[in-house]
């Protein structure tokens, strides 16, 4: 019987395919650019508007007001509100892929932003992750749970709870060092070291960067510092011919 295969999904939140630079960006990606260029680029992928309703369809294979996201929880109006397909989480209409895959045989492990429920009741362990350490709302400050917000901040950011969750245990303390993108690649590269080897893994990394609040490591900001002055536009040229020249 041949093998069967590792999954590994790693999801950028609100990341421009042409921020890569394996797709022509400026942005220093080397990890994802090896990736990419080691294996295939593909071209015509589609999602929905918005994050979570991306999210349901990426995890069942299903349109996301069948999977009971047919917007995002936080834009739900009142006419839409108690109705079918707009539930705000993954409803029980649907099966999840690690559903599948853990009755299947499979290891499946989780660790990054989830947006699809935030409750324990509807969390990643309760559809199909043995493992998981999951940013349950939409967006958080990525420095864990200390506000570092002002008068320009978005008012859903200011009304969201940073609210971590593992497995089944809510986490009312953060490292004091926390950033969001270390904190999750490190949580699955500890899973991963303790999972049962005779097992084949699932994972999914959903990274909550870089979706705002627009957070990064001074090192990391002072290093593009005036790369951006000429404007969208210019850059936009830029991207364009430097996919066209790796085609």
């Amino acid at each position: 019987m041949s093998q069967r295969p590792n999954f590994l999904i790693i999801v950028a939140d609100d990341l421009g395919f042409s921020d890569l630079g394996a797709f022509g960006g400026e942005i220093a990606t080397p990890n994802l650019d090896a990736l990419a260029t080691a294996g295939l680029r593909l071209t015509d992928f589609h999602t929905a508007p918005t994050c979570s309703p991306t999210r349901s369809m990426l995890l069942t294979g299903t349109d996301h007001h069948i999977a009971g996201i047919g917007t995002m929880a936080e834009a739900l109006t009142p006419e839409l509100i108690g109705k079918p397909g707009y539930e705000g989480y993954l409803n029980d209409r649907v099966v999840a892929l690690p559903e599948l895959l853990r009755d299947a045989g499979y290891q499946t492990l989780m660790s990054g932003k989830w947006h699809l429920g935030l409750t324990a009741e509807l969390a990643p362990q309760a559809r199909g992750f043995e493992r998981s350490f999951a940013l349950l709302p939409g967006a958080a400050n990525h420095y864990g749970f200390e506000p570092t917000y002002d008068e320009h901040t978005p008012g859903l950011l200011k009304s969201t709870p940073a609210l971590y969750i593992e497995d089944q245990t809510f986490i009312d303390e953060l490292p004091k060092d926390f950033y969001s993108s270390d904190a999750f690649g490190d949580k699955l590269l500890q899973y991963l070291k303790e999972r049962d080897q005779s097992r084949p893994f699932f994972a999914y990394l959903p990274f909550s960067a870089p979706h705002w609040p627009l957070q990064a490591p001074a090192e990391v900001v002072s290093h593009y510092k005036g790369r951006y002055d000429a404007g969208p536009e210019v850059l936009r040229q830029e991207r364009w011919k430097n996919c066209a020249s790796l085609a």
